[in-house]
């Protein structure tokens, strides 16, 4: 008889001022990057994503579809090594805050998510567009 242990995995789900969206597409494991997908329409943040871990590269695209500039920013990059890929020129850093982007336009953002919890993410030019990135523990048997 298997002994059982409790395995403890995280689970990284996108929720946008009232909507929540969740969509598993398949092991991650088996997936070099994880993709959380933001489209700016409407003066809201719209996402999909696949199920998430903490500590895997993980891509945020950003697709703008409105008609007038806005940003994507969050203090969760503060301290993690950051890629923010816009317009053909790629930025490295730390503390990257986020990028602007202007209409049609998009940007692709890449880390990896190591800390747990809420971190929000905004339109620093229209403060009613916010939403956030929770990072769950998820238990199994």
């Amino acid at each position: 008889m298997k002994s059982q242990k409790a395995q403890r995995g995280w689970l990284l789900v996108l929720a946008v001022t009232g909507w929540f969206w969740w969509e598993a597409a398949g092991p991650v494991l088996s997936q070099s990057e994880q993709v959380v997908e933001v489209v700016i329409k409407d003066f809201k943040f719209v996402t999909k994503q696949d199920v998430l871990r903490l500590g895997f590269p993980t891509v945020i695209k950003v697709r703008n579809e409105d008609a007038e500039r806005h940003d994507f920013g969050s203090a969760m990059f503060e301290g993690l090594p950051t890629q923010i890929e816009k317009d053909g020129v790629i930025v490295y850093g730390r503390g990257l805050g986020g990028a602007y982007l202007d209409p049609k336009r998009d940007m692709v953002i890449r880390f990896n998510m190591t800390r747990p919890g809420r971190h929000e993410f905004r339109c620093s030019i229209h403060p009613n567009m916010t939403g956030e990135l929770l990072l769950l523990s998820v238990e199994a048997v």
